[in-house]
């Protein structure tokens, strides 16, 4: 990457490996944009519960699932768009956990998604074709 260049693209398919090779990735990205480390957290998060979640439930009886992350740099805010070819799945139509209940009380599962909506200013979720896409955007 050049020292202007204001865009990440990543491809991953190799499991729940593939987090360090994004928080690596991820890394490298955000220093050369001079971004700080709070967001770079923030959107490693994101992007990792996204992911986790495509390798464990996603690609339930597909071969071939892959992920695909791209981030622009906008200046005001980064564009991120998260693409999964797995079975179609609206993570924004999961319930916000109860975080009032305890632990021991409240259900499993919910949180990362929950993590999504909070730690970015805007997200949207599509389907085109065989595509599951994830857009947000989080201001700088």
């Amino acid at each position: 990457m050049s020292r202007h260049q204001s865009k990440f693209e990543i491809i991953l398919n190799n499991g729940l490996a593939g987090i360090e090779q994004l928080a690596s990735a991820l890394d490298h990205f955000f220093n050369q944009q001079g971004l700080n480390e709070q967001l770079k957290n923030q959107v490693n998060l994101v992007l990792e519960e996204l992911y986790t979640n495509s390798v464990n439930y996603g690609f339930e009886g597909i071969s071939g699932g892959y992920v695909a992350i791209d981030i622009s740099n906008k200046g005001s805010h980064l564009e991120i768009v998260y693409q999964d070819n797995g079975i179609a799945y609206n993570p924004l139509q999961a319930e916000d956990p109860q975080l009032l209940l305890s632990v021991e009380e409240r259900p499993i599962g919910g949180l990362g998604v929950f993590f999504v909506k909070t730690m970015t200013d805007h997200v949207e979720y599509t389907r085109s074709g065989e595509l599951n896409i994830v857009r947000m955007t989080k201001n700088l």
